[in-house]
């Protein structure tokens, strides 16, 4: 969700929406107010309340609910996951992980177009980002500078609020004109129904902005730039050599002429040196004193074993900037931590009191670090009763998703299993059935990679066993090791249900790699990177190492 600059709350803003504190205001929208928030385990979380005169609309609640159906199948690391919504609530809300980061919009206003290998690497971010999206069944519709937002891991796609499934079978649900004009398609403007080279048409647009600093369709009024994009040739004057067949192709008027998003991917990816694109120094500034006025609000909690923790980065170390920026804003964190205090209605915490007490002086960092001890989470440092254990056992159904996987230990990372929703980025188990013999989980050929295993308590004639499936959410990482043949990677059932923090390449004692889900599909894996693919349950799992 966007992370506008933080403002205080006003009189007539709420406090609390459902579990989630509200610490600031972060802007508004034609859908609704957004907060930043804090959930009951201390991260922080963007929370869009819808305005009171379309919660009054049964129609528009009936739309919201589909379109938050749609936002939560979506996944991937260039997204921001849905966590939780209430389309039946007085108002509906949203809420999603907060990303800490100015919008592409913001960064190129302020600070002007980003150098050609900053745009390649946003562009192969954004690429995978919708790959993920439409792998899901869902087209974006309105991909512009200001949801895309730029973090310390990539940029990050946001607001899914008028996304529609591709399944949608209302006629006028695909064909209805909504986006942005500039940055619309032009079978989106003539009121087509629109695919995912409608996405495609807005990325490339995207992109020339960020490489010159201006819409590639001008400005004006929106009949005026509708028929620009319906009839006219974008300017794409400044755009790099190395990206102007792409970007001109992307904008094409016919979209079955238009490349595909992996086209975009492998381009975009051979011109980034060394894996990594750098953002213009003042960018990265832009996003470190993001981070750490989020940091004053909403203090990062302790990385603990069962708590869900946000996607790391993927083998992008964090800016040297962003320890320059802490200092620089030093004063601000002060400021904001009074302010928290006096106007924001929270009282920091004890880590945010101590990281704000010298003017000047940066805050420490608090990287997590992988864990992989077999202690669990602080609120169950009690080993549980049998009884307890059991009695959560018997609380999970077929079709629940868990936050639970197994660690390199193979112990799993809870005591005992606990369900949460199935569009949550911590889902990362689905339960297909509760038998009570664990040969009820095996399938007819027990050494298949099939991403399936389970999770037993009680004795033989008395257990509890559920079969549990691994959901591959591109961008999560898992482990994996040396195969017989040179070269290769061998992975077994139990390797897929571990998770690893993507951003640290090092894998723990008897591994050899981390892995990195880049797709799972029923057609050929993305190009690019040392690709490693397997066959499970009819589709193609993608990884990469990382």
């Amino acid at each position: 969700m966007s992370s506008e600059k933080l403002k205080p709350l006003q009189a007539g803003d709420p406090k609390k929406v459902g579990d989630y504190r509200l610490l600031a205001r972060l802007g508004a929208g034609g859908m609704g107010r957004v907060y930043l928030g804090r959930s009951k385990g201390g991260r922080p979380v963007a929370v869009k309340v819808i305005h009171p005169h379309l919660a009054e609309d049964a129609q528009f609640r009936r739309r919201f609910e589909l379109e938050v159906a749609a936002a939560r199948r979506v996944g991937g690391i260039h997204t921001a996951q849905v966590v939780d919504a209430r389309a039946e609530a007085d108002p509906p809300w949203l809420v999603t992980e907060y990303i800490a980061g100015p919008s592409l919009h913001e960064a190129v206003v302020e600070h002007g177009a980003f150098s050609a290998e900053a745009v390649a690497g946003l562009g192969a971010g954004l690429a995978e980002g919708l790959m993920a999206i439409h792998e899901r069944g869902v087209v974006h519709r309105d991909l512009k500078p200001g949801n895309v937002l730029l973090a310390q891991d990539g940029p990050r796609i946001i607001d899914f609020g008028i996304a529609r499934a591709l399944d949608a079978t209302s006629q006028t649900t695909r064909t209805s004109v909504v986006g942005t004009p500039g940055f619309m398609s032009p079978e989106q403007l003539r009121g087509r129904e629109v695919g995912p080279a409608s996405d495609v048409f807005c990325l490339a647009a995207v992109l020339a902005f960020a490489a010159t600093g201006r819409r590639p369709f001008g400005e004006g009024p929106i009949e005026a730039l509708g028929y620009r994009v319906v009839n006219e040739e974008p300017d794409l004057t400044g755009v790099p050599e190395s990206l102007l067949p792409l970007i001109a192709s992307g904008v094409g008027k016919d979209p079955d002429a238009r490349p595909g998003l992996d086209a975009f991917l492998e381009r975009c990816s051979a011109l980034v040196q060394g894996g990594e694109a750098p953002l213009p120094e003042p960018v990265t500034t832009m996003i470190a004193t993001r981070v750490a006025e989020t940091e004053v609000l909403a203090p990062p909690p302790q990385d603990v074993p069962g708590s869900a923790r946000p996607l790391p980065a993927l083998g992008r170390p964090k800016p040297p900037m962003v320890v320059a920026a802490a200092a620089v804003v030093g004063v601000l964190l002060v400021a904001f931590a009074a302010w928290a205090i006096a106007g924001g209605g929270d009282e920091p915490t004890a880590p945010a009191a101590a990281q704000t007490t010298t003017a000047g002086t940066s805050p420490t960092p608090q990287t997590p670090l992988p864990q992989v001890s077999d202690s669990v989470s602080a609120s169950e440092s009690v080993t549980p009763t049998p009884d307890a254990t059991r009695r959560a056992f018997e609380k999970i159904s077929a079709g629940d998703c868990l936050d639970a996987y197994e660690r390199p230990s193979g112990k799993w990372s809870r005591s005992k299993p606990r369900a949460v929703g199935c569009g949550r980025a911590d889902a990362y188990m689905k339960v297909l059935r509760v038998v009570d013999d664990t040969s009820d989980c095996v399938g007819d050929n027990p050494g298949d990679l099939d991403g399936e295993l389970w999770w037993s308590h009680g004795e033989e004639g008395n257990e509890i066993v559920l079969c549990v499936q691994r959901q591959f959410r591109p961008g999560e990482c898992f482990l994996g090791t040396k195969g017989e043949k040179e070269d290769t990677v061998a992975i077994s059932n139990s390797d897929l249900m571990t998770s690893w923090p993507c951003g640290d390449g090092s894998p723990p004692e008897d591994y050899d790699f981390v892995l990195r889900i880049t797709a799972f599909t029923r057609g050929a894996c993305p190009a690019g990177g040392r690709r490693v693919d397997w066959e499970i349950r009819g589709r193609t799992l993608c990884v990469r190492i990382v």
